[in-house]
């Protein structure tokens, strides 16, 4: 995925071939966040959010993200998934909702990840113009 608007280069951090990836948010399904991987901390395989109306304006989604964000969880990049975890996230951090950094995490191969560090858009930069709607 690219991110309009932030400075080269990102953070990243490579997994070794065949290293299970870290505990991260997989994907969004059905009021469901899909937890994936592997980690220390105590998380469940999912966690229910409040149903109600479209994931990018879901308070109870935004605060449960933005909770795993603060316990530092990679969001799985999902290019074909318009509302995949990073696209979420990034479109928050573009609109304010969001004043942090995240980390995405991608496939480059079977068994081979890597962890983005995504900070804030800086408008202008690399022609970044601002937030484009998220949804219709």
């Amino acid at each position: 995925m690219t991110y309009p608007g932030r400075r080269l280069p990102f953070a990243v951090e490579h997994g070794r071939a065949g290293e299970m990836p870290p505990r991260h948010v997989s994907r969004l399904s059905d009021s469901r966040i899909i937890l994936g991987g592997v980690g220390a901390l105590r998380l469940p395989s999912e966690i229910r959010f409040a149903g109600e109306g479209p994931v990018w304006r879901n308070d109870d989604l935004f605060a449960k993200l933005a909770a795993l964000n603060a316990q530092d969880i990679p969001f799985a990049v999902q290019p074909r998934e318009m509302a995949g975890p990073d696209a979420l996230m990034a479109w928050w951090q573009e609109t304010g909702r969001l004043a942090v950094s995240f980390r995405a995490i991608s496939w480059t191969g079977p068994d081979r990840w890597l962890v983005t560090t995504v900070e804030l858009p800086v408008m202008g930069l690399l022609g970044w113009t601002g937030p484009t709607p998220f949804g219709p």
